[in-house]
């Protein structure tokens, strides 16, 4: 009876152990079990839920609130984090490494902020949307025009991002927006017709290395249609390409609201519940959306889609599955201790290493496009004047986060020289009535100086999402400022701060110096500086093909890249080509050898050469190869990149460069066999410093082959698996714990200042910045103030009136009340109210209270 007893124990014992067994508690088990353990606990709303962006927590499991929205383009949208340059001049430094430094960077700082509670790893970034056409509004998002410069420098921000650890993810990379949304205006409404030819050529490159070769975290899927229908329910770009073709196995989520605009928008779904099914079925798992009140639409549309009977639960679960391992892979459900990203502090945002990281990354962007021997400068300038819309202000780019330094050209420049420095705005980057006025104020300085540093360029009023660039041109008056500073001044360096390429045609043939400097950073103006000053050499290359006018443009909405688009198929005369960007000094690249006359299927190609600095400075060099079809089959490029290689030549001397061009650089895609093929024949392989300046080439037999298919788990023939980048630690940029250290700014004490506190509320769309009009009981002549807001600089302003037009931040989250400082520089202010306008058609409204207002006296 005892022993029947003592079973009957043991039985219910572990019987009661299995019922209560917490496998997705446990570290240690299989990552697979974790999440089904957890999902088999959950409800049919809790597994709705995750469809979301604002995810509720779960008590009684002891889940908490997570939000699946961050932003992490070029730096974290965060208070007081580093901004690095704009994507589209990180893709201008062709420095993969760069790059891969960059996203540690971010990455760091993106899990400081989580370790602090106060923000999530789930990062709607990179953006590899290929930059086909520079009228695209969102053409600074993204490297280049080209798919192998564009794969190159993706692959290496995913691989920063997500980190080295066998187990845990640092970030969760998104990668956007999929596929081929390049207009922005109409967007959600309108299809991208494309052949399957471009799509595996042109179109598909940058995200199959992304998720192949890196194993990618994440895909977004774009607003627009492909093909007739909407990428947010493509069952064959996402279920046959995605996830069968390719083997994706992260998570899919749609663009803003692009689920619940199935039916809405673009009218291809009957009602939101058919919607949110479509999109489940054809793999996509959530849907983007984030409201202080509501829920994503396709949350709300699930439910009533599985009691229609358009969905079941177990579909459902599929995509569930997806979303939870995402958690389990940041480390959520686990003890910090086990996760060695949970031990990055606080210390390291806008550290000292971040900062001086992004000056190096500011200054390896920027290209010079013309030098007729007024560059670099004198250290012995006696006067300059600093004109343009961007001279005073650090302008980063769209989706930019608010660091609590910036250094504008103005500021760079009135650091690095003794010379007399005078500034006028000169115009606006829009016409307004006062340009003339200013124009005229311009030429007045530009007569009275030696040398005039003009800094033109477009930002978010003409260029940005939802906005089109509507030409190429240089947008409102600065066309007109810079001639009229140049008929009295010829001696005129224009900087350009673009979006993408400008047609400067006149300014080409006309001004002696012209560099493009992009947004840059938050260390742009130091960047100018040093370059401008001849303290670094500049070695940026263009990442695009600039054009000379908007005619040389096919149709805005021809995805065709073989009617005329980009380096590889443009028949005409570029103004400056792809690849493009001068020196201080000069190269050779000489002595090319190819270890094979002919190539057999899967061989790789072996390509040395010397590179030879023949000037009279340090410089980098970027060598540049292409391959040309000598008889080609059927259309083909003139030429395509398909290897480059930055290297770093002392003046008088050379240095080797080898490259290894795989088999499948040969390839193009067969749309009837749907693979990857090599057409026997000859083929050149061109290296040069553009892409037409070549300096050396060689021709070598190709045989005839296909390109195995791979999947995640295999690799391309570009993945270099003994890379070094894919082997350090999150902490390898800081030599020691004073690689955290952060230069404290200077004291507050001697300025009179203010603040107000104000609380933003979500527009329902992305905007990089909000108008506001600071409204002064009085100011004294020229009096000067300064803002801020959450310790991040906005500008300085000189008071003129009573009035003064600002822009100001969005917050990184809104519906909490934020402060913003103003303190008075110069002079004597009396400060009434901050007027705040809302974007769209919301009303504007008005705070006068002050909540803090300082009374020390100005030394």
């Amino acid at each position: 009876m005892k022993n029947k007893f003592n079973q009957l124990l043991l039985f219910f014992l572990v019987f009661g152990y299995g019922l209560n067994a917490q496998t997705w508690k446990d570290p240690n088990a299989d990552i697979e079990d974790r999440v089904d353990d957890l999902l088999s606990k959950m409800t049919l709303e809790e597994k709705i839920n995750y469809c979301g962006s604002r995810i509720p927590g779960i008590d009684r499991l002891g889940v908490p609130y997570f939000e699946w929205y961050g932003e992490a383009l070029h730096g974290i949208i965060a208070w007081n984090c580093t901004q690095f340059p704009q994507n589209i001049a990180m893709g201008s430094t062709w420095n993969p490494d760069l790059m891969f430094d960059v996203a540690t960077a971010i990455s760091n700082e993106a899990r400081a902020l989580k370790n602090k509670g106060e923000k999530e790893v789930m990062m709607f970034s990179p953006t590899v949307n290929m930059a086909r056409d520079p009228r695209w509004g969102r053409n600074g998002e993204c490297y280049s025009e080209d798919p192998f410069l564009m794969s190159e420098m993706a692959r290496m921000y995913v691989r920063g991002m997500q980190g080295n650890d066998p187990k845990y993810v640092k970030t969760v990379t998104t990668v956007k927006h999929y596929v081929a949304n390049n207009v922005d205006k109409y967007r959600e409404k309108i299809f991208s017709n494309i052949n399957k030819k471009d799509l595996y050529e042109y179109y598909f490159p940058a995200y199959k290395t992304c998720i192949v070769d890196e194993e990618a975290t994440g895909i977004m899927t774009a607003l627009n249609g492909l093909n007739g229908i909407p990428c947010s329910a493509h069952n064959w770009a996402v279920n046959d390409v995605l996830r069968k073709e390719w083997g994706f196995e992260g998570y899919v989520i749609a663009d803003w609201t692009a689920v619940e605009g199935l039916e809405t928008r673009m009218h291809y779904a009957k009602s939101q519940p058919e919607a949110a099914a479509m999109a489940i079925k054809a793999g996509v798992d959530q849907e983007c959306y984030r409201n202080n009140k509501k829920q994503a639409p396709m949350v709300y549309a699930l439910k009533p889609a599985i009691d229609q009977g358009l969905l079941t639960e177990e579909e459902l679960n599929v995509s569930v599955r997806r979303l939870l391992k995402l958690r389990f892979r940041t480390g959520d459900f686990d003890d910090p201790s086990l996760n060695p990203y949970s031990k990055i502090p606080e210390e390291v945002l806008e550290c000292d290493t971040h900062k001086a990281l992004a000056l190096k990354a500011a200054e390896e962007a920027i290209v010079l496009l013309k030098n007729d021997d007024i560059l670099p400068l004198s250290n012995n300038e006696k006067s300059l004047a600093v004109i343009g819309p961007f001279a005073n202000r650090c302008w980063m780019g769209i989706y930019s986060g608010f660091p609590k330094s910036k250094v504008s050209p103005l500021d760079g420049l009135r650091k690095a020289t003794s010379a007399e420095i005078n500034f006028a705005e000169g115009c606006g980057v829009t016409a307004t009535e006062e340009d003339d006025q200013k124009i005229a104020e311009a030429v007045e300085m530009a007569k009275k100086s030696e040398k005039v540093i003009l800094v033109v360029g477009n930002d978010e009023t003409t260029s940005t999402e939802n906005v089109d660039r509507a030409s190429l041109k240089l947008p409102g008056n600065q066309h007109k400022l810079i001639q009229a500073v140049q008929a009295v001044n010829k001696n005129v360096i224009l900087v350009l701060v673009p979006s993408g390429p400008t047609a400067i045609a006149w300014e080409q043939e006309n001004i002696p110096g012209i560099i493009c400097t992009w947004p840059n950073g938050q260390e742009q103006g130091t960047a100018l500086a040093n370059v401008l000053f001849g303290k670094v050499n500049p070695g940026g290359k263009l990442n695009s093909t600039w054009y000379s006018s908007d005619d040389e443009l096919p149709d805005f909405h021809d995805y065709n890249i073989q009617t005329g688009r980009t380096y590889m198929y443009y028949d005409g005369t570029p103004l400056y080509p792809f690849g493009f960007g001068l020196s201080y000094t000069s190269f050779d690249i000489e002595k090319m050898k190819v270890n094979a006359k002919k190539v057999n299927p899967q061989q790789d190609v072996i390509v040395t050469a010397n590179v030879s600095n023949i000037g009279d400075m340090d410089g980098d060099e970027v060598v540049q190869l292409y391959i040309k079809s000598l008889n080609p089959t059927q259309q083909s490029p003139k030429k395509a990149l398909k290897g480059f290689k930055k290297v770093h030549v002392a003046k008088g001397q050379k240095t080797s460069i080898q490259l290894q061009v795989p088999y499948e650089a040969f390839a193009h895609y067969d749309s009837v066999d749907n693979q990857f093929k090599v057409d026997e024949g000859a083929y050149e392989i061109l290296l040069g410093n553009s892409s037409e300046n070549i300096l050396a080439r060689h021709t070598v037999k190709v045989k005839a082959g296909t390109i195995p298919s791979i999947k995640v788990g295999e690799k391309s023939g570009y993945f270099d698996a003994n890379n070094e980048n894919r082997s350090r630690n999150w902490d390898y940029l800081y030599q020691n714990e004073k690689g955290f250290a952060t230069s404290k700014d200077e004291d507050d004490d001697q300025y009179h200042w203010i603040e107000y506190e104000i609380t933003f509320v979500d527009p329902g769309f992305y905007v990089n910045t909000w108008e506001a009009e600071l409204n002064f009981v009085s100011a004294s002549k020229n009096a000067v103030v300064t803002t801020s807001m959450e310790g991040a600089q906005i500008g300085e302003y000189t008071i003129k009136g009573n009035k003064l037009p600002i822009r100001i931040p969005i917050p990184p989250e809104y519906g909490k009340p934020v402060r913003l400082k103003i303190k008075t520089l110069k002079g004597e202010v009396e400060h009434k109210s901050i007027k705040i306008i809302p974007p769209g058609n919301k009303q504007a409204y008005t705070i006068e209270n002050v909540v803090i207002h300082t009374q020390t006296k100005i030394n």
